[in-house]
């Protein structure tokens, strides 16, 4: 009777807590339908900025719109809120962080690389390198596809948009 007491207990103190302990949550349901509007804001603004010669001045506009919905990606709870204070506890440099801190960290991943890309092209901005640019949107738009897998956001129709290579 004492052996089954104790495996009782053990169950209950180790078990229990394990199996009710938070999972990473489905992403709400609106989720899917900003990530398509995110797909489709990026998509208009791959557009000019694929076109030879690029006219990045007309991807102001949809850049603006993807800041938009990836705020509303936000807010939905899809991604993660910036923290606004320091973390508890100070992690090692060589932990990778894994679930939700690498889903906040690719998160402001995007948003810093939108910006960047933005801070390029909005009116009264040096008009800059095509060739570089174009690197630039390419790794933030790939950012942009990891943030969405690694958040585990529901992949829209036909995929994140890429930029594809330049006419010849």
């Amino acid at each position: 009777m004492t052996f089954g007491s104790v495996l009782a207990v053990v169950l209950a103190v180790a078990v229990i807590p394990a199996a009710s302990a938070q999972r990473q949550a489905e992403p709400p349901a609106a989720c899917a339908g900003l990530v398509d509007q995110l797909a489709t804001t990026l998509k208009a603004a791959v557009e000019p900025l694929a076109a030879k010669p690029p006219t990045p001045d007309k991807a102001v506009v949809p850049l603006g719109d993807s800041l938009r919905v990836l705020v509303g990606l936000t807010a939905a709870k899809c991604l993660p809120t910036p923290p606004m204070s320091a973390p508890a506890e100070v992690r090692s440099p060589d932990v990778e962080p894994r679930g939700p801190e690498l889903c906040l960290s690719r998160s402001m991943a995007t948003f810093a690389g939108l910006f960047s890309v933005l801070s390029k092209i909005v009116p009264g901005a040096v008009a800059p390198d095509a060739g570089k640019l174009r690197g630039e949107v390419q790794n933030w738009l790939k950012t942009v596809n990891d943030t969405v897998s690694t958040c585990g956001l529901p992949a829209p129709p036909g995929g994140m948009p890429t930029l594809p290579n330049p006419p010849a």
